[in-house]
């Protein structure tokens, strides 16, 4: 595969993962082999596209919207507040979708450093669970420490630990000093006018084109020709379990924009 394929795929990559923002990645993308080489997507007027509410943040891979509640509540009254958004409190259904939460609750940098997931109905040994608002998954890892089981778990995300692998605990629903909450619910659609031509500059700040550059986890295992990633930037390895394993490889990846604080 060609290095512009894979830096190609590897933007739609982040796109579904939203560890890069939509808005942030380029409609026309820059390749490290060819200069700019743009794909182009026409806005035409009159175009339904699905949108988050405003202070949501939008998760592609599974169509959803997340959003963080700084209030401290216990369980079932941010449960209500996320129901009155038009949500539940997050479901998560895999690894990807725990990096982008995790992501999201980081950014919003709470005064105590934990918040409310969903509620687990049903979870089993093997690690296949579902959650209250009826989506299914199965992320064993999430937990820290010894695998809960039975019926009615309430979740929180420890935001004080350095990944989101291990993030979760089982905590008392009815916890009376309470915790911030995280949101998700669905896209909605809405109507989208705008004809305006994308601009077409390079560079992190225009927000249209990113240039960017191999880089590894590791360099000092990285068997490739590879660049340091700069204070602006993030090393994402080609294979994300090199985040928590050793890669022979080095990790190799790409240096792609931090996602705006």
């Amino acid at each position: 595969m060609s290095p512009e394929i894979n830096l190609v795929n590897y933007y739609f990559l982040l796109i579904i993962l939203d560890l890069v923002p939509l808005q942030y990645v380029s409609t026309k993308i820059t390749t490290a082999n060819t200069g700019l080489r743009h794909h182009d997507v026409d806005h035409s007027s009159n175009i339904r596209e699905k949108e988050c509410p405003r202070g949501w943040i939008r998760y592609e891979r599974t169509k959803s919207c997340f959003h963080v509640i700084e209030q401290r509540m216990r369980w079932s009254e941010a449960e209500q507040t996320c129901v009155d958004f038009g949500g539940h409190l997050a479901s998560i259904t895999d690894e990807y979708e725990n990096v982008f939460a995790f992501s999201v609750a980081k950014q919003a940098n709470l005064s105590t450093p934990t918040l409310w997931l969903g509620r687990l109905v049903k979870l089993t040994q093997t690690g296949e669970y579902e959650w209250n608002d009826g989506a299914l998954g199965r992320q064993v890892d999430g937990f820290r420490g010894e695998l809960p089981f039975g019926t009615d778990l309430c979740l929180t995300m420890w935001l004080d630990f350095d990944r989101p692998e291990g993030s979760w605990n089982e905590w008392d629903c009815n916890y009376a000093s309470g915790y911030s909450a995280l949101c998700k619910r669905s896209l909605k659609r809405t109507p989208v006018t705008t004809t305006a031509e994308p601009d077409i500059r390079s560079g992190i700040d225009s927000g249209l084109s990113y240039y960017s550059r191999r880089c590894c986890l590791n360099s000092a295992s990285c068997h490739n020709a590879s660049e340091t990633c700069t204070s602006e930037e993030r090393c994402i390895p080609d294979d994300l379990d090199c985040w928590t394993k050793t890669c022979s490889n080095g990790g190799i990846g790409w240096c792609l924009p931090l996602p705006p604080t």
